[in-house]
């Protein structure tokens, strides 16, 4: 008992400074910008990516990603609560080793490119934005 009340306040702690804290969702991600022409100037593999949905009022998780032929898939289940976030506004920032790229969650349609993935899930591809990007 004593050892959760020492972890609760950590954990607080943690969620208010910049992000989510392992599976519970935070606020705006903090750490510095960064920018990429390609998601292959970042990642060379999937992995575990935060992502800060909600401009106006960001919330953010950590959630795992797919590379695959250099894009940057997520694959949320319209269950997640933060998956509304992204049907309103696509706009999102991802942080990544510690640094944090601009992005917009592009919703995939094409038969081709959703080959391999769930076919239950709503699979975005997330597209850098910003300075550098062509």
């Amino acid at each position: 008992m004593r050892a959760a009340l020492v972890a609760i306040p950590s954990l607080l702690a943690a969620v208010a400074c910049g992000g989510p804290a392992g599976i519970v969702p935070g606020g705006e991600l903090s750490g510095d910008e960064a920018f990429a022409e390609r998601w292959s100037d970042v990642v060379s593999e999937s992995g575990v990516l935060d992502l800060e949905t909600r401009p106006q009022d960001p919330y953010s998780v950590r959630i795992g990603f797919f590379y695959r032929n250099g894009n940057v898939y997520i694959d949320p289940a319209e269950s997640r609560s933060w998956y509304p976030h992204l049907q309103a506004d696509p706009s999102v920032r991802v942080r990544i080793d510690g640094l944090i790229y601009r992005a917009r969650a592009v919703p995939v349609t094409d038969p081709g490119e959703l080959a391999g993935f769930d076919p239950e899930r709503r699979v975005q591809r997330l597209e850098l934005v910003g300075e550098g990007v062509r």
